[in-house]
């Protein structure tokens, strides 16, 4: 061991602990640049972790939190269909019931130093497309989980270094894009790789022994941290109600109801009473619903706690079997990091709104907003797909007023260039700004979302699975509801929403909708809620959102009781502002001036 460090070696464990961390965040940079889709490139729709020899998660990239939580059963599961691994295994599943849905394909490669089995490292990712009825997934009206794509079970797709190609040809054969699929595999092998050489240095440096000790520490830590937080949230029993609005079918809501006890060792998060599950994809296996716990319960306990299974521990999730949180074979779940995941972490700030307002935010636009299409040349020869999905505004805070223009606080996801975009798929970008007046108005403004206008050069078939387009994002403490997720097609100058056009049950969960070349989609992204009083906003702050565009003059005046002359200037639109643009800029209905 370099240096006389020993086990017990406080310094040496934090430096280890450390050195952890920094191994998933280079795997995570790793996945990046060797992908060859833009949803793990450009979008970040994959996580990184690092799990011991007994299943338990030691560290994790910062990620979906959805994908992390949910890959420890995935490791479970693991343990439970092999007794015994080699050095350069490569394990595989999408087990839909076990971790997320069919669309996130979990890698995991046993790391071995000097012949001894020292862990796992695991990669999490979003491929573009695995099969079923809708070319990148997002059927909004599937009934069945075989409709939604190809089920893996778990198996070594490389073992002990040697490829199984029988597993790889049926893997590849069921996908319409194999070349993107093995490549954005083989990015997520590069990953673990990556992992395995880095504990092997960290072991060559202080010895196995020492680096082992930190995995236990790093846990330890964890829990240590999170029970000491633990302290300011007030013991008690907390209640939330929130609701997915319709199942792509009818129009009929599903409850989702919580109520969570805080007690000194831990929390008990109950979702008794929570609608059955639904014949679509709105449910959520007990996999994803649980990630989506520990998730809210940390950001209000404490943002910074390693999420690791330390923290885990301390928290029970009730769900009922056959409920859209715990649903069960045969309903599909494809949906559940899509709208469930975003759901249930938003219910523990709703449930927590009053004992600590300080530790919440409003409710957020609160939907993946995915949607896809299958892309065909005129001709025929020729077709490619895409998938996507759109950031929004966050709820605003006590003290703050809520972000714009980013995914979900519950994942990390980043927005994806039009660059990028307009290379790879048969589109063209007409517009992309934010949208004025989407933020709920309050003493603080909830974030603004986005719209992207996506005009269609090839015919395109369009699926889609999202939520919250009747049921906008609550406000808090006064504070006003923001402006929901909004579909529509515009077509010889005319713009309807989608279920008007084209006759849908739904807006946003659909499946090979015929939108024809030269059509152009709308994809508007909700706000916010606001946290407050509106009529006790700061005057200077409405009118700098005026200025910038960020709220409506009719807006101003109707929600936060400005006057023309308030603060001794008037206000007036500088109309020779563009309208909107391509970037996405700060401006996106134009700015405004002194007079």
């Amino acid at each position: 061991m370099s240096g006389g460090r020993t086990a017990g070696d406080p310094f040496t464990k934090e430096i280890v602990s450390s050195y952890l961390t920094s191994t998933v965040h280079e795997m995570v940079k790793t996945t990046a640049r060797a992908a060859y889709s833009p949803t793990f490139s450009e979008g970040l729709d994959f996580s990184c972790a690092l799990f011991d020899v007994s299943g338990r998660m030691v560290t994790q990239a910062a990620g979906l939190g959805v994908h992390l939580g949910a890959l420890r059963p995935v490791m479970r599961k693991i343990f439970e269909t092999y007794d015994d691994f080699a050095e350069g295994d490569v394990l595989l599943t999408n087990d839909p019931y076990t971790a997320t849905h069919q669309a996130d394909i979990v890698v995991a490669r046993p790391v071995y130093y000097t012949g001894r089995f020292v862990g796992f490292a695991v990669n999490i990712g979003h491929w573009n497309d695995i099969g079923g009825m809708a070319a990148g997934g997002c059927c909004g009206t599937s009934t069945h989980v075989v409709q939604d794509g190809l089920i893996i079970p778990v198996c070594k797709l490389y073992s002990a270094g040697v490829l199984q190609r029988e597993i790889r040809e049926f893997i590849l054969a069921n996908v319409r894009y194999p070349k993107e699929a093995w490549g954005d595999l083989q990015s997520q092998i590069a990953a673990c790789r990556t992992a395995e050489a880095r504990l092997r240095s960290l072991a060559d440096r202080y010895g196995l022994e020492v680096v082992l000790d930190g995995f236990d520490y790093a846990i330890d830590h964890a829990r240590e941290r999170f029970l000491a937080k633990m302290a300011a949230i007030p013991d008690g029993v907390y209640t939330a109600i929130d609701y997915i609005e319709d199942d792509g079918v009818t129009d009929r809501e599903y409850p989702i109801r919580v109520a969570v006890t805080k007690r000194p060792g831990g929390f008990v998060v109950d979702f008794d009473g929570t609608a059955p599950q639904a014949p679509t994809p709105i449910n959520s296996n007990y996999s994803c619903t649980s990630a989506a716990v520990y998730a809210g319960i940390i950001a209000i306990v404490d943002p910074l706690t390693p999420m690791n299974e330390g923290v885990f521990s301390l928290i029970d999730v009730r769900a009922p079997r056959g409920t859209i949180v715990n649903a069960q074979w045969p309903v599909s779940v494809f949906g559940d990091t899509f709208e469930m995941s975003k759901r249930a972490s938003e219910l523990m700030f709703r449930a927590f709104a009053d004992a600590v307002p300080e530790r919440v935010a409003a409710g957020g636009f609160s939907s993946g907003n995915n949607i896809s299409a299958r892309c065909v040349r005129d001709d025929g020869t020729d077709d490619t797909m895409w998938y996507y999905f759109q950031e929004g505004g966050q709820g605003a805070r006590l003290r703050q007023d809520g972000n714009s223009a980013v995914y979900h606080w519950h994942g990390t996801p980043t927005n994806q260039p039009i660059e990028i975009w307009e290379h790879r798929y048969p589109v063209l970008f007409k517009k992309y700004a934010l949208v004025a007046d989407s933020g709920g108005a309050g003493t603080h403004r909830g974030g603004l979302g986005t719209v992207r206008e996506v005009e269609c050069l090839w015919d395109h078939f369009v699926s889609g699975l999202a939520d919250r387009q009747r049921i906008a994002p609550w406000g808090l403490a006064g504070g006003c509801d923001a402006k929901p997720n909004r579909w529509a097609v515009v077509w010889q100058g005319e713009e309807r929403l989608l279920k008007d056009a084209y006759g849908l049950a739904s807006n946003s969960k659909f499946y090979a909708v015929p939108v024809k070349k030269g059509a152009v989609l709308v994809l508007e992204s909700g706000g916010g809620g606001g946290f407050g009083d509106p009529l006790k906003r700061d005057r200077a702050a409405v009118i700098a959102d005026l200025r910038e565009g960020y709220i409506s003059f009719e807006s101003a005046r109707r929600d936060y009781g400005l006057d023309s002359d308030d603060a001794g200037v008037s206000i007036v639109p500088d109309r020779s502002a563009p309208a909107d643009t391509r970037s996405g800029g700060s401006r996106p209905l134009g700015s405004g001036r002194r007079s």
